[in-house]
């Protein structure tokens, strides 16, 4: 497939081949105003072409992470599992240390909070062979966890769950999509309806779907010690409402229960 645009990423299927030399073209020339790669400020694309990760547009607003990865470039890569629904990314390093900082790393750091999409390519004879949309499942010292994206509507609950790591004695904290932690199994099978906490929707009277989310009432960065996450811990939203928390956390920086005050219903 031939890319003209950035925005030309998100029309490929899982499975395209796009030429080498096509993807470093559109990176190194997405910059340019002159180019005919060009298609503004918000779609330029970070980092050179020559790095395995780029971004489309900049945080907070970036439209997308491109990720291309080569067999064996570091330990860590690769497939963990024979689905190839799960892939190992190592962070970028320099002399053996991962500044969570860096701007490589940042936006994969950030993306369960903004849910960008991660474009996962492989190396192949062909060129770069589009694996498809993932996100990030797990974050770990020297990597992350890229999870294929997978849509169902059956008796679906997600999480927001939180995951802690460290550089030296500092700890950092980000939101994670983790549909299968047990705290969330747990608080599903407790719920006796599909009812926002916080607007008193029920999803499936209203769609027909048993649906619902769930959203960390308590940051982890709050615990000093490892937590282990209970049902209780766990705020049952609907989509709406789950998305109004996280945009006032990340305008406001207030607490849950601030929020659903100024969210809540009135009358």
């Amino acid at each position: 497939m031939e890319l003209s645009k950035p925005q030309d990423l998100f029309s490929l299927a899982s499975g395209d081949t796009v030429s080498k030399r096509n993807l470093f073209d559109l990176i190194q020339y997405s910059k340019v105003d002159s180019s005919p790669y060009w298609s503004g400020p918000d779609f330029t694309i970070g980092n050179t072409p020559q790095q395995g990760i780029n971004w489309v547009g900049n945080l907070p607003s970036v439209k997308a992470v491109i990720i291309k990865t080569r067999p064996g470039s570091y330990e860590e890569d690769g497939w963990s599992d024979d689905d190839k629904s799960a892939f190992h990314y190592s962070f970028k390093a320099r002399n053996g240390t991962v500044n969570f900082k860096e701007k490589a790393n940042d936006v994969l750091i950030k993306q369960p909070q903004h849910l960008y999409p991660i474009l996962l390519f492989t190396e192949s004879k062909e060129g770069w062979h589009y694996e498809g949309d993932f996100s990030v499942s797990e974050i770990e010292n020297n990597f992350v966890v890229l999870t294929r994206k997978v849509s169902s509507t059956k008796n679906a609950i997600h999480n927001q769950d939180e995951a802690v790591y460290q550089e030296g004695g500092r700890r950092y904290v980000t939101h994670l999509m983790a549909e299968r932690s047990q705290a969330v199994v747990s608080a599903a099978k407790s719920a006796t309806s599909w009812v926002c906490e916080i607007c008193s929707m029920n999803f499936y009277d209203k769609y027909g779907v048993k649906y619902i989310e769930a959203h960390h009432k308590t940051p982890i960065s709050t615990f000093s010690a490892k937590y282990t996450i209970k049902p209780q811990d766990l705020a049952l939203l609907c989509p709406n409402c789950h998305k109004a928390v996280h945009i006032h956390m990340k305008n406001s920086g207030l607490e849950y229960d601030e929020i659903t005050k100024i969210l809540a219903p009135t009358g």
